[in-house]
């Protein structure tokens, strides 16, 4: 699915899209793999529920979507892959321009997660990132909306997974930039667009099969093609020869 001349703060117009799982999974399970290798000293449990954590989505549907989505694999997506995750900022602009309804219909839409008050829900994952922002001197007052494009996946023996900030982050949304119907407190929770906006639950690896993956492509930069996609094409412009 595909919605085309989103309007940016920059006024320039680009598509917002799903992820096809053709332009995916092997930049996606190749990241991964390294990941778990790279920290495998931590322990075969700790690879064994991070492992699935990581992998929990729940396959492609007939249109070739991504099914699943959760704030673990959202943070990984943008530590592992090239693809342009939407933004916050994007998704509520393409919401207004639809009526104030998700544009992508009945499914979630992950984007960022929400960070507040005293770190008691996902604590320690909570408390590694308020230390983040802390040294980078970014005040969280009554809460921010880091996107998943401001984050990077970490591993962590107490926390198994958690997140640090991308190197470039200097300025991320407050709550208040959002019309969230619900927002939690003293902790890390996901943000996310479901019917409505929320900021909220503090299971970070829950995945469901209405969840969906969206990127947003620039007006001018192009979608570029997996390498498993470009192998294929040729794979089968040779055997149409015999």
């Amino acid at each position: 699915m595909k919605i085309a001349n989103i309007e940016k703060v920059e006024r320039t117009n680009g598509v917002a899209s799903t992820v096809k799982a053709d332009d995916f999974i092997q930049q996606y399970s190749e990241g991964v793999e390294r990941f778990l290798r790279d920290n495998q000293s931590i322990g075969d449990e700790w690879v064994q529920i991070a492992g699935s954590k990581l992998y929990n989505f729940q396959g492609k549907s007939k249109e070739g979507d991504v099914l699943g989505s959760s704030i673990d694999m959202g943070v990984a997506i943008a530590t592992f892959t090239d693809i342009p995750l939407i933004t916050g900022q994007q998704l509520l602009k393409l919401y207004n321009q639809a009526g104030k309804k998700n544009p992508f219909g009945a499914v979630y839409i992950d984007f960022g997660v929400q960070v507040e008050g005293a770190p008691k829900v996902n604590s320690v994952q909570a408390k590694i990132l308020m230390d983040d922002f802390n040294r980078r001197k970014i005040k969280i007052e009554n809460g921010i909306v880091p996107n998943f494009s401001q984050l990077r996946l970490i591993a962590d023996k107490d926390a198994g997974l958690a997140y640090k900030l991308a190197e470039d982050v200097t300025e991320v949304a407050p709550v208040s930039a959002y019309p969230f119907y619900n927002v939690e407190k003293n902790g890390l929770f996901g943000a996310y667009l479901d019917g409505c906006w929320l900021a909220g639950g503090g299971f970070l690896a829950v995945s469901f099969g209405i969840g969906r993956v969206v990127r947003y492509d620039a007006e001018g930069v192009a979608h570029k093609k997996s390498k498993e996609d470009l192998t294929a094409t040729l794979t089968k412009e040779f055997r149409k020869r015999f």
